[in-house]
């Protein structure tokens, strides 16, 4: 049961309307340094045309701390190990000499995610929406690669909140109002970049 504080960031489940999701994913050259490590799982913005880390759980309104996506690898030449390819990217990667940096993100706004909150969700929370956990974004694992983003479990009808609540896993180890509840979320109306009408 999800009895444990272990979050792993946002992982796709499916698509809205029942989809299965096709693990399709659309790369993104990274040009610009980042001082911000991106491990798998992790919300992605935009800047000046290159992914960037979030720094704070979105909103609807728009700017650079607008997802565009997860974060679902990254792949490089390395000036020592040559070609690499990885859950994870470094801080400050291209000031270390990586170069031909490309992102996988998982861009598509109707998939639906599955994130642990950071405390007990019960059902009736169920159409709500929630933050993501302030604490949490930008951290993550460097030896698995995974990212540590979790969601906050104050579940709220704040129309900007970055997700929204559809429903819970369902799996023998995860039930609806454990400790650490995992949810399955879709982004909120307006949040994701490509759901926003305004153009940055």
């Amino acid at each position: 049961m999800a009895l444990t504080a272990s979050p792993y960031g946002l992982r796709p489940v499916q698509l809205l309307g029942g989809l299965p999701f096709a693990g399709a994913i659309r790369s993104y050259l990274l040009s610009a340094n980042t001082n911000k490590p991106f491990y798998f799982g992790d919300p992605v913005g935009l800047s000046g045309g290159n992914p960037t880390a979030l720094v704070a759980s979105p909103t609807t309104a728009i700017s650079a701390n607008s997802p565009i996506g997860v974060f679902m690898g990254a792949e490089w030449q390395d000036p020592v190990r040559g070609f690499v390819n990885s859950q994870w990217f470094p801080a400050n990667g291209i000031l270390s000499g990586a170069t031909q940096v490309r992102f996988k993100i998982l861009d598509f706004p109707g998939v639906i995610w599955k994130i642990q909150a950071s405390g007990p969700v019960t059902v009736d929370k169920v159409g709500m929406n929630v933050q993501l956990l302030g604490s949490s974004i930008g951290t993550g694992n460097s030896a698995t690669g995974d990212s540590s983003v979790a969601a906050d479990a104050a579940a709220a009808v704040t129309a900007t909140f970055a997700l929204r609540i559809v429903g819970f896993p369902n799996q023998p180890n995860s039930l609806i109002g454990d400790a650490f509840t995992d949810l399955l979320v879709v982004w909120n109306q307006g949040v994701h970049r490509f759901q926003n009408p305004t153009g940055l």
